[in-house]
């Protein structure tokens, strides 16, 4: 396995984003016990599963695949040029 560093601020970027998710993941696990309604409390916990997957993907394709352009947004073209 090799980890690319090209364009390492969407990288980081994408890594940053996918540990968010993590993060949000892992909360709404955490608190899905405290769910009024059995319902809700379900959904709450398969919320934080796919959350937690979509971060630990999102990171691990940060690092992972070598061409990131149909991965990750580039930034914009600026509209006007400096002079």
């Amino acid at each position: 396995m090799r980890l690319y560093t090209s364009r390492i601020g969407t990288r980081i970027g994408g890594t940053a984003l996918g540990l968010g998710f993590l993060v949000i993941g892992a909360f709404a696990i955490g608190v899905s016990g405290e769910a009024p309604d059995a319902a809700i409390a379900d959904r709450a916990f398969w919320l934080g599963i796919t959350l937690a997957f979509a971060g630990a993907v999102a990171a691990a394709v940060s690092w992972l695949v070598s061409d990131l352009s149909n991965i990750w947004c580039s930034p914009p073209r600026r509209f006007f040029r400096s002079k």
